[in-house]
């Protein structure tokens, strides 16, 4: 990696105007609709439903206002290819609409040298606010793990990591999803992220991978979507806050499951609010028995 080069880069705001088609294919890339007799999920995936108005599910704030992929650019010196997420936290100020008109600013604020052979890390944060009325409807801190890019040197600060979860802990709440082969290259289509390591083999051979992998980004949607469920039923409005940490990449065709634990009163921001409930949750892929998301954190308002 360039590091003069990357973190002297400005991106222009991205602007994106979005369609209730596009919440509703969104939500069926998570799976949603699968059992067409659950009115709860059913909102998400079908606009019409008598005195049920559609609702979206607060994760899809990581897919609005996307910033072309940069990363290629041969000024960079990223060895792209190689990149995975590491780590996404969402805060979502205010529910989002089915459809609307967003513009989004981001920056890169830190990167991380682990050392020559043992990558990088970089964190690129975006706000993204309402085109009309200037309204925030959500800060996002997206964490870049560059496997080919350690050496580059230093710069900026990082958010302090997710703190670890107590593996002994009993889940309150437990979800399963099967997913299809062609999952990512649905969700990739829900979500504009073009990446190719999610659809062209040759590139996920070049990047270490025997097939393509699924997108962290869709796994981070089924935890919302198992979160919305088990405990929010109906009610979206009340996710302010999810983040968490990728381990390992999911694969299309995994199970995926969830596991939601409850933690006492202390928020997800690290304070105590008696008008939130923090959660933490894992993700992991059944049949492979790997643990795709850990340090997991959501926060309800009760």
């Amino acid at each position: 990696m360039n590091l003069d080069h990357v973190v002297s880069r400005r991106f222009e705001p991205t602007e994106q105007d979005y369609h209730f088609r596009d919440s509703l294919l969104y939500a069926l890339s998570l799976g949603m609709g699968s059992d067409p007799l659950d009115t709860d999920e059913l909102p998400y995936v079908f606009e019409a439903m008598p005195g049920r108005p559609q609702q979206v599910v607060p994760s899809q704030a990581v897919i609005l206002g996307w910033i072309p992929f940069w990363q290629d650019d041969p000024a960079t010196g990223i060895d792209w290819q190689r990149i995975l997420h590491g780590e996404e936290r969402i805060r979502i100020h205010r529910p989002l609409r089915p459809g609307g008109r967003v513009r989004a600013h981001h920056r890169i604020v830190g990167v991380q040298d682990k050392g020559a052979g043992r990558g990088a890390l970089l964190q690129m944060d975006t706000e993204l606010v309402d085109r009309d009325s200037g309204e925030r409807i959500a800060s996002l801190e997206s964490l870049q793990f560059m496997r080919g890019d350690g050496g580059c040197g230093d710069w900026g600060q990082l958010a302090s990591p997710l703190p670890p979860m107590n593996d002994a802990d009993t889940p309150c709440a437990t979800r399963e999803y099967a997913t299809s082969l062609q999952s990512a290259l649905l969700y990739r289509a829900a979500s504009q992220d073009w990446m190719p390591v999610h659809a062209d083999p040759a590139v996920a051979a070049a990047a270490g991978f025997d097939r393509p992998i699924a997108h962290g980004l869709n796994n981070m949607g089924r935890a919302c979507r198992a979160i919305l469920k088990s405990l929010a039923p109906g009610a979206p409005e009340r996710l302010r806050y999810i983040a968490g940490r990728w381990v390992s990449p999911g694969l299309p065709g995994d199970t995926v499951r969830v596991d939601v634990f409850r933690c006492a009163n202390t928020a997800a921001g690290g304070g105590t609010s008696c008008a939130a409930t923090a959660l933490r949750f894992c993700v992991t892929a059944v049949e492979r028995n790997v643990r795709l998301i850990d340090r997991g954190i959501c926060e309800l308002a009760n």
